[in-house]
């Protein structure tokens, strides 16, 4: 119970103050103008490089050429 009477007293509270007051509109005004707008500058350039697709090669001399020491 104390619980319950513990929360909601900040919202009683909240729910009888007097709320803000808005912004004068000439504000929002100005934010919407396209004139003030500044064109955002163009993305990266993704560059594609075509991998032909190849025959697997046999494994073992992968890593042996890959193994500290070279082919051996």
């Amino acid at each position: 119970m104390k619980y319950r009477f513990a929360a909601l007293v900040p919202l009683a509270l909240a729910g009888c103050t007097e709320p803000l007051a808005l912004p004068e509109a000439s504000a929002f005004i100005r934010a919407a103008d396209p004139h003030l707008v500044v064109a955002a500058p163009p993305g990266p350039t993704v560059s594609y490089t075509a991998l032909p697709i190849s025959e697997p090669l046999d494994w073992r001399q992968l890593n042996d050429a890959q193994a500290p020491g070279g082919s051996t």
